[in-house]
């Protein structure tokens, strides 16, 4: 009898018509772990459309082990999660716990080294993995937890799985967005207590962080010292928000307070999305549709 229990909230769920789970050979399964929720997708690669989304709000969930737990109850229910035949399984992990090194100066033998300057690393609990972005001519390191990466291996035991820092799909998707655009600009994508800042040039990514915040001043603080640093104008630059923000929030309003142009995010271009999608906010789930842009 399972004894641990319930603390989430399904919030989203659709699945298109045309899917079906005999189809999961021809379709990758994206998911997305962090402190405050557990997401997940399908898509179809030959049609290049994203056929399922579902959202698991976490609530009174505070440690590693307790999402572990919430994930494990999640799937008993879920047949998306039970499948095994998908041709790929990408995971990210959002947590502060990463850092970004040149390609050049990358030893895997010393990637915990390296993670160590900027994060205070426990190896009896915590696992250190690394993705390699091609284009950038860099590579993410970053730690996750054990518990949540042994439960998340186990569900996917007759397939391999791909982690990822939810840094590198937001950075692989919006550098995708941005080789259209000449200029700098910043964007932002909101968790709730957590905010990732990029800023992106036509040379390619100048900065990349995530910062915890508690209250509306705290998160425009770290903005706005972004812009500083950058050398940046609130006045001029205009910000693109994805996310857990809304036009009416806190948030959104003490944005526009301080920074002349904020815009909410599209949809990644390149892929296609069924109808059922239409409802949601254009900038919602940003971090899921990102893991279609990762190798």
């Amino acid at each position: 009898m399972n004894t641990i229990n319930t603390h989430f909230r399904l919030s989203y769920q659709f699945h298109d018509e045309a899917f079906n789970l005999s189809l999961a050979g021809h379709c990758n399964l994206y998911i997305s772990i962090s402190s405050k929720a557990i997401r997940f997708a399908v898509a179809d690669v030959e049609r290049n459309k994203f056929v399922v989304l579902e959202d698991y709000e976490l609530i009174t969930v505070f440690t590693p082990l307790q999402v572990a737990e919430q994930l494990s109850l999640i799937a008993e229910h879920s047949p998306i999660l039970q499948e095994q035949r998908w041709l790929n399984v990408r995971i990210s992990i959002s947590n502060q716990h990463f850092t970004l090194v040149p390609e050049t100066l990358f030893d895997p033998a010393h990637q915990a080294d390296y993670l160590r300057l900027h994060s205070d690393l426990n190896p009896q609990q915590e696992v250190v993995l690394s993705y390699r972005h091609n284009g950038l001519e860099a590579v993410n390191i970053f730690a996750l937890d054990s518990v949540v990466y042994k439960t998340a291996q186990n569900l996917f035991a007759e397939r391999p799985v791909q982690f990822v820092h939810q840094t590198s799909s937001l950075i692989k998707s919006v550098l995708h967005q941005a080789e259209r655009k000449d200029g700098r600009f910043l964007y932002i994508f909101v968790e709730r207590n957590y905010v990732t800042i990029l800023v992106v040039s036509e040379s390619g990514l100048q900065f990349c962080n995530v910062f915890h915040y508690l209250s509306p001043e705290d998160f425009i603080y770290y903005i706005i010292f972004v812009m500083q640093e950058q050398k940046m104008n609130p006045e001029q630059e205009t910000i693109t928000a994805w996310g857990d923000i809304t036009h009416d929030s806190s948030l959104f309003n003490i944005l526009k307070k301080y920074i002349r142009q904020v815009r909410l995010g599209k949809k990644p271009a390149d892929v296609a999305y069924s109808y059922k999608l239409d409802d949601v906010f254009e900038h919602r789930y940003f971090e899921i549709y990102s893991l279609h842009f990762c190798e």
